[in-house]
């Protein structure tokens, strides 16, 4: 996730109808779970300069149930995320990746919907 200002970026998830944070699958040639997590955040919201992670480790790991989707050719299953923390360093100009992010919106930390998360953040930033 990224953080500017004491805000944190939301895209709205187009396949699922959802505000979420920048996020994705890994893949085979990402570097490393933080690469993976540069990566999906350049690919969906255009930023990849002016980023640097707060922590080298994630500061929160989720798993939930994605729905399956015919379209891609996914069943149901679950999606386990690394969550990594990382401030914006420079102007974080979005340009939304128009096949899976319809929208986004800079939101106060307070709006983070998972309270444990929302506290590491806030914890990381004191």
């Amino acid at each position: 996730m990224l953080v500017d200002g004491g805000q944190a970026l939301f895209i709205e998830h187009a396949a699922l109808g959802r505000w979420l944070l920048p996020g994705g699958h890994l893949e085979a040639d990402d570097p490393d779970l933080m690469g993976g997590a540069l990566r999906e955040l350049a690919e969906e919201t255009g930023i990849s300069a002016g980023v640097t992670p707060v922590s080298p480790v994630p500061v929160h790991i989720d798993v939930h149930s994605i729905p399956a989707n015919a379209a891609k050719g996914e069943p149901r299953h679950q999606h386990v995320d690394f969550r990594y923390l990382f401030r914006a360093t420079a102007g974080s100009d979005v340009t939304l990746q128009a096949e899976e992010v319809s929208g986004f919106a800079w939101r106060g930390l307070d709006t983070i919907g998972d309270a444990r998360l929302r506290n590491r953040v806030r914890a990381a930033f004191r």
